[in-house]
């Protein structure tokens, strides 16, 4: 693992384990290798549901096809989205998928500061992208949740719950 990536790791799981609470049915959408559903599962006992394109995932497909899965909506207190918004445009599936009141954690760069993770990966700490940057946003804008906390580590990155606005 990449050394950022591994400090990244760290502090998301020091930052987003405490939004989490016992029996909550989580739903991680692009969850890669499983790394953040393991913290999980060691710290809490929860439902943690995984959707990824590719494997290992509990469901293999796409977020925005979540009805032909079997997803419900309105089924989960938990989304969390690592790295994912700012490839495909999934806010209003996740919102769809959330129980009212349920918490949306996202991480994402921030449009301006995209250029930083280039330089990063162009140097070999961090990951490659898998796909382009296409759908850069500030959450700040995603009218379908309210924010409950901010983050800025580094400027790099939004470290953001969000709560489901009906």
């Amino acid at each position: 693992m990449r050394p950022v990536q591994a400090y990244a790791r760290k502090n998301r799981i020091r930052f987003f384990l405490p939004f989490l609470r016992a029996g909550d049915r989580v739903l991680e959408a692009g969850s890669g290798d499983g790394w953040f559903r393991r913290a999980v599962e060691a710290a809490l006992p929860v439902n943690y549901t995984t959707i990824d394109i590719d494997a290992p995932a509990d469901i293999r497909g796409d977020i925005r096809e979540w009805r032909k899965h079997g997803l419900e909506a309105g089924s989960f207190d938990v989304v969390v989205a690592f790295e994912i918004v700012e490839h495909t445009d999934c806010f209003s599936e996740c919102h769809d998928l959330l129980k009212p009141g349920g918490l949306m954690l996202i991480t994402t760069p921030m449009p301006h500061a995209d250029w930083i993770l280039k330089i990063l990966e162009l140097f070999c700490l961090t990951q490659k992208r898998t796909s382009a940057h296409s759908n850069l946003v500030y959450l700040k804008t995603i009218d379908s949740f309210e924010s409950e906390k901010i983050r800025n580590p580094f400027g790099v990155a939004h470290l953001w719950p969000r709560k489901a606005g009906r």
